[in-house]
């Protein structure tokens, strides 16, 4: 899958590649867009990884929703917004302004399994607010409210597999 990267002013592209139980990346800046081996590991359920990139390790520590991340690597920190060539292709369908307004249900944009629900049924969340964790292609995705709101339903428990566009959670 493609995915578009805004780093403070500058605009990269990457896509990774799942192939044989391995997850590769491809920058098309970057060794003539060879495929190289990475692999992510959650340390610490706060938003602390190792991160593997072909023979070099760097910790990591993400914080905030993919549109708003602050992203630390090593010793060096970026704020930076990440977005799927889905999401991309969704929110040119819906128009300019993308996203939802107000509440509604919460699909999943990608397959995997649920591994953590991190909301209640009746409990009030925020713009940005974790409320799930999706586990897909061996990386866990923080899956996080993109508005204000009372959770209506919780539609799946840990250990669920979903399909792309599978009812996570609603919010009204």
């Amino acid at each position: 899958m493609k995915y578009q990267v805004q780093i403070d002013d500058e605009s990269v592209e990457i896509e990774l590649v799942e192939r044989g139980g391995a997850l590769f990346v491809v920058h098309p800046d970057v060794n003539d867009g060879v495929e190289t081996p990475v692999e992510l590991c959650a340390v610490r359920s706060s938003g602390s990884y190792s991160l593997l990139v072909g023979t070099r390790q760097l910790p990591v520590v993400a914080d905030g929703p993919n549109d708003d991340l602050t992203l630390t690597l090593g010793s060096e920190t970026w704020h930076c917004s990440v977005t799927d060539e889905r999401e991309a292709a969704a929110r040119a369908a819906e128009g300019a302004g993308g996203g939802r307004a107000g509440g509604g249900m919460l699909r999943s944009v990608m397959p995997g399994i649920v591994r953590e629900i991190r909301v209640d049924v009746g409990q009030q969340v925020e713009h940005g607010q974790p409320l799930l964790i999706l586990e897909a292609m061996k990386m866990e995705n923080e899956i996080r409210s993109d508005t204000d709101g009372a959770v209506v339903a919780v539609h799946v428990t840990p250990g669920t597999t979903v399909a792309k566009g599978d009812a996570l959670i609603t919010l009204e």
